[in-house]
């Protein structure tokens, strides 16, 4: 069994990410893995880092807590939509505001030039987006996931970082929305 990670990052409650993140939780349960779901959303933090990583800025208890939930789990899910070809902006925010120096690298003089600090962990990404997939690789060589995957799961030692897609919200029904919290249920259940 794994400890299990589970961030909504959607800012709306109502929303079918939510109803994702609550699907893989539900799952990630029912197989009897220990889990955490953080909503992003409930959080009270100031989104920006202000001054980057050269002036430290504490964090606020929330973001204390997310920190060590981080650092506790084994796997981590992030749910979340794709807007801009990038997460929310509140999302975004919770990234820059916890992975930080210290907690998913460090920064070194001599190469490498950087210590990724949460190796020995997985990661998935469930994301939603309203174009169809194949439009967003051709279009865009899918920027989302690539940024996702790279240059912020991969550069904190994440692996393997793995996808769950959505695409084509728009125009999904009722029923292909249903089958999408099933699949992601059962991967809940395997702790994938």
């Amino acid at each position: 069994m794994r400890r299990i990670l589970v961030i909504d990052g959607h800012p709306d409650a109502g929303s079918y990410c939510a109803a994702l993140a609550h699907a893989y939780t539900e799952g990630a349960r029912a197989g009897g893995h220990e889990v955490r779901l953080l909503k992003v959303r409930d959080l009270r933090f100031d989104p920006i880092l202000h001054g980057g990583f050269t002036h430290p800025q504490p964090l606020e208890p929330d973001l204390v807590e997310a920190r060590d939930a981080v650092r506790w789990c084994e796997h981590l899910v992030i749910v979340t939509p794709c807007w801009w070809w990038h997460v929310p902006a509140l999302l975004k925010g919770f990234i820059d505001r916890i992975f930080l120096p210290g907690v998913g690298v460090d920064y070194l003089e001599r190469p490498p030039y950087i210590r990724k600090l949460l190796k020995g962990r997985s990661a998935r990404v469930v994301y939603t987006q309203n174009s169809p997939q194949a439009l967003a690789v051709l279009a865009r060589e899918d920027l989302f996931w690539r940024n996702m995957r790279r240059a912020f799961l991969r550069h904190c030692g994440f692996r393997p970082v793995r996808r769950t897609l959505m695409a084509g919200m728009r125009s999904a029904d009722r029923s292909r929305r249903e089958r999408w919290l099933r699949e992601v249920r059962a991967l809940g259940v395997a702790g994938r």
